[in-house]
C-alpha cells in the first residue's frame, strides 16, 4: 500500500446504508484485494476476504517450507 501511495488504492460500495439492509464494499490497491460482503438475511452473515496479488493463489507453500527449513531426506521415507 505504502509503494502504490493512495491515488492507486480504489474504494467501492454497493447497497444500502440502513441497518439490517444488505451491502457490500471493496478496497482494491495494485497488489490487494480486500471484499466485505454482508447480504444475507437481514444483513447479519458477514464474509470478508483478503487477497495478495503476489501470488496467493500460485505461491508453492511446500517448495518454501524446505527452503525455510532444514530436512534430513536421507532418512525420509
Amino acid at each position: 500500500m505504502k509503494e502504490a501511495g493512495l491515488d492507486g488504492i480504489r474504494f467501492a460500495w454497493m447497497g444500502s446504508l440502513k441497518e439490517r439492509e444488505g451491502h457490500y464494499y471493496r478496497v482494491q490497491g495494485p497488489t490487494f484485494l480486500i471484499e466485505y460482503n454482508n447480504v444475507q438475511n437481514t444483513a447479519n452473515h458477514v464474509h470478508s476476504v483478503w487477497r495478495d496479488f503476489d501470488g496467493d493463489f500460485g505461491r508453492d507453500m511446500l517448495a518454501a517450507h524446505y527452503r525455510q527449513y532444514a530436512h534430513d531426506t536421507a532418512n525420509a521415507n
